[in-house]
């Protein structure tokens, strides 16, 4: 029988291969069927029997046939007898289908934008590496890639389509890896869109996120999950974990040829017989349920508690600087001064009233006396007038004892809550309750699985069994489509360590999948990306969102969505000792980070060395040995660092990092005892308990390549290595002085440690924290006042220096408004009477800009109303005083009058000058 032109079909089956002779014979109106197996004929009721002929010949037409959702691979006909479809395969093997089964699926790569895309990455793909074989294998994978399949993320991202929204129960979510707040609603959103996005900071449970999102979509949903990165130790992590808790026998290991090799030699066996459970998963979710209700309020409460923590240590070192400040003050004490009873937000009342009061001279009024009366309990107020500089700061001293005590009370009212709930234990019993909801799952899907017998030639073949024996398949992010059949789709991807997959690995990935789940960070290292490339191309992006050498996966999905991108940062940190973490935290993270780390990891977590005056760096040039160290960093770390008394022991528990790899090498040869030493890109995704860095630069030659060693990515990479203690081994002056986010180390350290090697300045630092909600006091006051009042002026002010600060230029900048010109200055030993009067008599600054990592001022900033200005003499001459008093201490002052223009340009070259 010609297999193009007949179809026999036999109660149903197609026999067209085993038939020899088929007739009819019409008397007896049966169908005689003769085999090729023997010379018997066989009479069957017409009814029984089906012959089809002159078949419909199918075209592809750039489409791809798939059969009950399985693709089929290159196929040499496909033709249609009406009652079946006859596919033969690219060898030649007849496979018949129902039509129901089958469908074409038309290629979503076609049009004009989603073809240049791929165009351009394609273009690119020959070039991304010095080996050979490696671009060879990029540029073939890529130049497979001619169907996108429409239900793919990529046809999504090619083509700019909206995520779409699923609704899964979430009722059902099961955590058999423990979670918390944010690492909950990472998984809610990953279950309810085509593409989300979770951002993992340093020490955020990313891992244990990923492995929750896993349980769900393989035990409860049934899915298929393709876990890949460009980085091998991210993958290997998830499996190690998997396999830990007994669920290796879920994972194959697949990608480039020798991991198939590895894992088809020796696959894992399911063991669950032991996992089954009496209790119905019915009656499991409800317990599940009512658990969920109680751990949402207690997880709040967890988090609150966590962040009161974070604030107290904060509020702690605040107190020490201004201890160190008022002890240097001639202060009197007045013991009977009824505030110092008052709470801490009455004493800040107290302290922004009588301020708008004094800006107003409104002090002498009866009202305003009265007020003091009634209010605040003050009688004397001659006394207040004598001794206002004795009363202010003995109010500030008052204010953070007492915030200080409010803070320690709410952290014990927290933990009597959570201890009174037994939080601990209710965490615990729903993780033991997740598990065992994820192991009957997994008992009822393996528990009756035949021992696995796929091979490297056959598993494709026979995927649907292999996808359900295996249902998570890792890879590298480029090699995911050599484990899976061409063209066939994951339900879902998860990317991890997504700032570092470029944009070709990435589409490659995501051409395998239904949905995906992007897990990385952009404040952290990005792909590497050689720009010398661009030369040799012949395409270009079809906008920035493609655009290879400006973009991962994760910024550029980021881009393409905006604020559609369902997206989650993981807040709750569990790696660094919490003074270590809040570096990483202020300079990168805008304060979102928790940390549920305690202090007592280590008595000194920061230490900086600097090394003596002088060019230390040398540049190597000839040999094989070529690059950039600095021999006298690694003495210091060699004769100082390592000789302290803590790191006699265990030196394994140590790292050096450096951001270059000569240096690292050096210190690999010099440095025994097990520690470790490698590149900042190298130590992405590790930890130790102690991390020492060395940045290399010094003297003016090393001005050239600041900008590589003086990168955001790469210093909140390198400090959030750091579990107990970091190291900073550093250059004389350079980085303070010419770098940001070094220099901005440095002046963290600093604050951080009360160093008493540090300079002492004649400016102090400003009282962050105190002056936060003085501020915001005077805010809600002055909003009180009507709008035709002149201090409109300085609300438009703050509005135009947030937006300035909020750019990433000034990102190391923060502001207050109304300091007391008295808490700017370490001594008064450099003013005159008249000044010192000025200044003990209330004087305040209306914005001072400063540092947020010390806290030191940058900036102030006048507002001079017309009115209140130029029209009066006297307040001409307290303006000179001040600008006197403020270039004695060389603090730069900005004065900005209201009938002027372009403030916008000039606060912004003020904040230059200052930095240049």
């Amino acid at each position: 029988m010609n297999l193009k032109e007949i179809m026999v079909l036999v109660d149903g089956q197609d026999k067209t291969h085993e038939v020899r002779v088929i007739q009819h014979d019409a008397k007896s109106n049966k169908m005689l069927i003769s085999y090729f197996k023997g010379e018997k004929v066989y009479p069957y009721s017409c009814s029984r029997v089906q012959k089809l002929e002159n078949p419909k010949v199918i075209e592809l037409n750039e489409c791809v046939a798939f059969v009950d959702g399985m693709p089929v691979f290159e196929p040499q006909a496909i033709l249609d007898f009406g009652a079946r479809i006859r596919i033969i395969g690219y060898r030649g093997i007849a496979e018949t289908v129902l039509p129901s089964a089958f469908c074409l699926v038309e290629n979503s790569a076609c049009n004009n934008d989603a073809a240049s895309i791929l165009n351009y990455l394609k273009d690119i793909s020959q070039y991304t590496s010095k080996a050979k074989e490696e671009n060879a294998f990029l540029k073939r994978e890529m130049d497979k890639l001619t169907f996108v399949h429409p239900e793919s993320v990529l046809s999504c991202y090619l083509n700019r389509l909206p995520i779409q929204e699923r609704t899964p129960e979430m009722d059902g979510v099961i955590f058999p890896f423990r979670f918390n707040l944010s690492q909950k609603k990472a998984l809610e959103n990953a279950l309810a869109h085509s593409v989300s996005v979770i951002e993992g900071p340093p020490g955020t449970g990313k891992t244990q996120t990923i492995l929750n999102i896993i349980a769900n979509l393989i035990a409860v949903q049934k899915k298929s999950v393709g876990v890949v990165s460009n980085n091998n130790e991210a993958v290997k992590n998830v499996i190690e974990k998997l396999s830990k808790g007994g669920y290796g026998f879920l994972t194959a290991m697949l990608g480039k040829s020798e991991n198939q090799d590895a894992f088809f030699a020796d696959m894992p066996a399911s063991q669950v017989k032991e996992w089954d459970c009496e209790e119905e998963k019915k009656a499991l979710m409800e317990q599940l349920a009512s658990m969920n209700v109680k751990l949402d309020h207690l997880l709040q409460a967890d988090r609150k508690r966590a962040q009161l923590k974070q604030e107290l240590l904060g509020w702690r070192l605040e107190q020490e600087h201004f201890e160190i400040y008022y002890d240097r003050q001639a202060v009197e004490e007045i013991a009977k001064l009824p505030l110092l009873k008052a709470n801490p937000d009455q004493i800040i009342s107290f302290l922004a009233e009588t301020t708008l009061a004094q800006e107003r001279q409104q002090s002498d009024k009866i009202f305003y006396k009265l007020k003091l009366l009634i209010k605040y309990g003050i009688w004397n107020q001659k006394v207040l007038r004598q001794h206002e500089t004795s009363v202010l700061l003995g109010l500030q001293k008052a204010f953070y004892k007492k915030q200080i005590s409010k803070l320690e009370k709410e952290i014990i009212d927290y933990n009597h809550q959570l201890e009174g709930a037994c939080f601990e234990d209710l965490l615990k019993d729903h993780q033991q309750l997740s598990e065992k909801f994820f192991r009957k799952c997994l008992n009822e899907s393996h528990g009756k699985m035949a021992a696995p017998n796929f091979s490297k030639k056959n598993f494709k073949f026979r995927f649907q069994e292999f996808i359900k024996t295996f249902p998570i398949i890792l890879s590298t992010t480029h090699a995911l489509r050599l484990s899976i059949p061409q063209n066939y789709l994951l339900d879902y991807v998860i990317i991890d360590e997504a700032s570092q997959v470029d944009l070709i690995t990435g589409v490659l990935a995501l051409s395998c999948c239904r949905n995906v789940i992007i897990v990385g960070d952009t404040k952290q290292l990005p792909q590497i990306t050689n720009d010398k490339i661009k030369t040799k191309l012949k395409t270009e992006a079809a906008t920035p969102i493609y655009d290879y050498f400006a973009h991962s996966i994760l910024s550029s999905a980021i881009n393409l969505y905006g604020d559609q991108l369902p997206r989650e940062i993981l807040r709750e940190h569990y790696r660094c000792h919490p003074r270590i973490i809040e570096f990483c935290n202020q300079k990168y993270y805008d304060g979102e980070l928790i940390p549920f780390t305690e202090t007592s990891l280590s008595e000194h977590p920061l230490v900086l060395y600097r090394t003596v005056e002088g060019n230390h760096m040398r540049q190597v040039t000839q040999g094989n040995q070529k690059g950039i160290y600095n021999q006298r960093e690694l003495d210091v770390i060699i004769q100082e660092v390592l000789t302290a008394p803590e790191f006699a022991m265990d030196q394994g528990s140590i790292g050096i990092v450096t951001p270059y790899r000569k240096q690292a090498d050096e210190a690999g040869r010099i440095i025994s005892g097990g520690v470790q030493s490698d590149t900042v890109h190298k130590y992405q995704g590790r930890e130790k308990d102690t991390m020492i860095m060395s940045t290399v630069l010094s003297g003016t030659r090393g001005e050239y390549s600041l900008n590589f060693v003086d990168d955001p990515q790469m210093i909140n990479v390198a400090v959030s290595r750091a579990i107990r203690q970091f190291i900073l081994v550093t250059d004389h002056d350079l980085f303070y002085k010419k770098g940001k986010d070094i220099g901005d180390l440095i002046r963290y350290i600093q604050y951080s440690t009360l160093d008493e090697n540090v300079i002492e300045s004649q400016v102090v630092s400003i009282f962050d924290l105190l002056y936060q909600k003085y501020s915001s006091k005077l805010l809600r006051l002055k909003a009180k006042m009507k709008s035709s009042a002149p201090y409109q002026s300085e609300e438009a002010l703050r509005v135009l220096l947030e937006d300035i600060l909020s750019k990433e230029e000034f990102h190391r900048f923060s502001y207050t408004q109304q300091v007391l010109l008295r808490n700017l200055l370490h001594d008064t030993g450099l003013l005159t009477p008249d000044e010192l009067r000025y200044v003990n008599n209330r004087a305040s600054l209306d914005f001072v800009v400063f540092y947020k990592q010390d806290k030191t001022c940058v900036l102030v900033i006048e507002v001079d109303g017309f009115a209140f200005h130029e029209n009066k003499p006297d307040q001409f001459i307290r303006d000179e005083l001040k600008d006197n008093i403020l270039k004695k201490y060389g603090i730069r002052v900005l004065r900005l009058p209201t009938n002027g223009s372009g403030e916008d340009e000039k606060i912004r070259n003020a904040l230059r000058d200052c930095i240049a």
